[in-house]
């Protein structure tokens, strides 16, 4: 444990929790023997909240927030590369365009703001290529379509560009609608849209204007049925299949062709709770193997199964954290499950590793995302039901964060990233791999010397 996670180890938060939660908590080994991310570095730049985070590379990528600024880093030494100025209001979306095959470019940055302009970036140089300011009205969310060949941008209105960043078709929504805010694409061109407790399909499509060119339209398809409270995360589980999540508690999986509700998951009756703070709010989703549906559920999380006809509950975490989870995810390909919450903390979750840790470092090469995390066969998931659901172990605390953790990303061996409303960017550091880094750097400086003064 480091020592930055020693000074902060004791928070307000934790001093005010529970008898019962305080005996849980403490389950935890001081030494923390199971967790990797035991080394960090603090990246200073930000002067205000950091919301967004996006992996460009294996080495490099991006923070924004509402500073109005994005940040380009490397991630083994936290250099930072470039700084994105030019936004007048906070950045709310991001997005990474590939370079055309026939391209020698770099990746293309895209980020929205309230400023109602995108602005495109070029990644290598930090420069702005250009600013497209026909999206007229604030950006809320950015998404790709046809593997990068168009992008839309969402908020007030729907757009949709091409990777030029010409405009090419806008959807003019109704003044009393409220803004979207999250948007995925499914198949067939189409985009599902959530705007407050709302869920609204539209379709990019193509037609042939009068002087007998192709152009693209946008038109809605369909409302689906609401939430009854607002929507807070969609999405893509296959590609049959998406889900959305509300403050209510309710998750709904609906089918991506038809359009229709298939199954719904944690229904709460009373889900407002006594001091009306929406306690079991889905603030987060993620899928494996396109089956496998973990959703953030007010402190804690549960895994369900979402395969057609075996759709159950497979691991249930009530009180993961002291507040909200804000967003979950996996690290290491599967071995770690990682969450991050309103409490400052960033948690740890999996199996302890058994005896005999390189036989079973061998196998979770061959292991699928599930396999690793529970270390159970598929045949071993199948077996379990609502009645004896598993349970991970909470492997280590990462305590850093003066503030809410607002999302993290996963650099698998070399580390996790992660940003918070207190301004911080922190890299936490796989202590295992900086060691063999670090023997490597000794070993080639005492190769490449000629003798010993």
């Amino acid at each position: 444990m480091s020592m930055l996670q020693r000074i902060f180890g004791s928070s307000p938060k934790e001093k005010e929790k529970s008898a019962e939660t305080q005996v849980w908590a403490n389950t935890l080994e001081a030494e923390q023997p199971h967790n990797p991310y035991n080394e960090l570095l603090l990246l200073h730049h930000h002067s205000d909240i950091v919301r967004l985070l996006l992996k460009i590379d294996d080495r490099r990528f991006v923070s924004a927030g509402d500073d109005n600024k994005a940040v380009i880093w490397e991630v083994q030494y936290g250099r930072k590369l470039a700084t994105l100025i030019g936004h007048s209001h906070p950045i709310t979306s991001l997005l990474l365009l590939e370079p055309r095959k026939d391209s020698v470019d770099d990746y293309f940055l895209l980020t929205g703001s309230s400023d109602k302009q995108i602005k495109v970036w070029d990644v290598e140089s930090g420069q702005c290529k250009l600013t497209l300011t026909q999206h007229a009205s604030s950006v809320r969310c950015l998404v790709s379509l046809m593997d990068g060949e168009l992008f839309c941008s969402g908020g007030e209105h729907i757009s949709v560009w091409n990777q030029s960043g010409a405009l090419l078709s806008s959807y003019h929504r109704k003044p009393e609608e409220e803004d979207i805010c999250l948007m995925i694409a499914i198949t067939n061109y189409r985009l599902v849209t959530a705007a407050d407790k709302d869920l609204v399909v539209y379709s990019v499509i193509s037609v042939v204007t009068k002087d007998g060119s192709d152009a693209k339209e946008i038109i809605k398809v369909r409302r689906l049925p609401s939430h009854r409270e607002a929507i807070h995360s969609v999405v893509v589980i296959s590609d049959s299949c998406f889900g959305s999540g509300s403050i209510d508690g309710t998750i709904i999986l609906w089918t991506a062709h038809n359009l229709l509700p298939a199954k719904q998951f944690n229904t709460v009756s009373e889900y407002q709770g006594v001091t009306k703070g929406f306690p079991y709010s889905v603030q987060s989703l993620f899928c494996v193997q396109e089956r496998y549906l973990f959703a953030a559920i007010g402190t804690g999380f549960c895994v369900f199964d979402v395969a057609p006809g075996k759709e159950r509950l497979l691991v249930r975490k009530l009180e993961a954290h002291y507040s909200k989870i804000s967003h979950l995810g996996f690290a290491c390909e599967g071995v770690y499950l990682v969450t991050c919450s309103e409490d400052g903390s960033i948690r740890i979750w999996g199996r302890p590793p058994a005896d005999g840790a390189d036989a079973e470092g061998k196998e979770l090469l061959t292991m699928s995302p599930m396999e690793r995390f529970t270390g159970m066969s598929d045949i071993e998931l199948l077996q379990i039901n609502e009645d004896k659901v598993w349970s991970p172990q909470l492997l280590g605390e990462c305590l850093g964060h003066a503030g809410t953790v607002q999302s993290f990303l996963d650099y698998d061996h070399e580390g996790l990233v992660s940003c918070g409303a207190d301004g911080l960017v922190i890299i936490w550091k796989n202590a295992e791999m900086q060691k063999v880094r670090r023997n490597q750097t000794v070993q080639e400086i005492l190769l490449n010397c000629d003798g010993i003064v």
